[in-house]
């Protein structure tokens, strides 16, 4: 793999590659490239890390809008790009939450692991890309599609806040308001149960639109008696997510190990 490669080189896909392409392309690569097929070789490990972030970012329609706009791929020359439609807050209280949340809560991610090795086996994280998959739907606005997906990996894991967000905005493009406002609120709880408790300002921005939209005249009532309150702007390079998240992650699995530690004294 060659360092002036594109994503796309990288896996050997076309520009216009849907998600079952890319994932079909990944694993095949993976099957190549794995370094535990070559003994831990360094070189092979390396090539692995550029395979696992070429798949991250092309599995996410919106990193890969990102990186697409960046490179120039596809774009007009002469078109000025427009970068304010990737200016969205994250979902949580941190880019940094947002990517644990995703790849972390629901899955069996192996142990000792980091941002870049989550990817090592996928055959652990199957919520993680029904996720993804419905999320490129979602992007595209095929909603009953990404319906069928978001559900599946609420179902499979239920105390994913970030998948309930996703199945709550499509349950809203239904116009399903009732089965939205739910989704957002078991959100809100789950992260007010967090250790420390996630704020979650979109959540609440989204039942607060819904409550406008739906009764406009309580609304004013309730902003006047004391308003929404804000959540300061997260704002966070990416080479800082990638260390804030490597530090969570390790933390969450020391807890982890710990418990289990924990557990086994109690059976003795």
């Amino acid at each position: 793999m060659a360092g002036h490669q594109n994503h796309y080189d990288i896996l050997g896909v076309g520009f216009s590659a849907d998600f079952k392409e890319i994932k079909k392309a990944y694993y095949r690569q993976v099957k190549v490239c794995h370094p535990d097929l070559y003994g831990g070789s360094r070189v092979k490990e390396e090539e692995f890390k550029i395979l696992v972030m070429a798949f991250d970012v092309l599995s996410d329609p919106d990193k890969r809008k990102k990186y697409d706009l960046a490179s120039g791929i596809g774009q007009d020359p002469n078109k000025p790009v427009d970068w304010t439609i990737l200016d969205e807050d994250s979902i949580m209280d941190s880019p940094a939450d947002d990517t644990l949340e995703e790849i972390i809560v629901g899955n069996e991610p192996p142990e000792d692991s980091t941002l870049a090795t989550l990817f090592l086996d996928l055959a652990r994280t199957e919520v993680f890309m029904a996720f993804r998959e419905g999320k490129t739907y979602f992007r595209s606005r095929q909603f009953q599609n990404a319906f069928h997906y978001f559900r599946k990996a609420v179902d499979a894991s239920p105390g994913n806040i970030l998948y309930r967000y996703y199945l709550g905005k499509t349950l809203l493009a239904f116009g399903n308001f009732a089965e939205a406002r739910t989704q957002f609120n078991m959100g809100l709880n789950i992260g007010a149960r967090r250790m420390p408790p996630q704020r979650l300002q979109r959540f609440r921005d989204e039942l607060d639109a819904m409550s406008e939209k739906q009764n406009p005249r309580w609304k004013k009532f309730v902003d006047f008696l004391g308003g929404k309150k804000l959540v300061p702007e997260f704002i966070d390079s990416e080479e800082s997510t990638i260390k804030e998240t490597n530090r969570a992650i390790a933390r969450l699995l020391s807890e982890k190990q710990k418990q289990a530690g924990n557990d086994r004294k109690l059976l003795k």
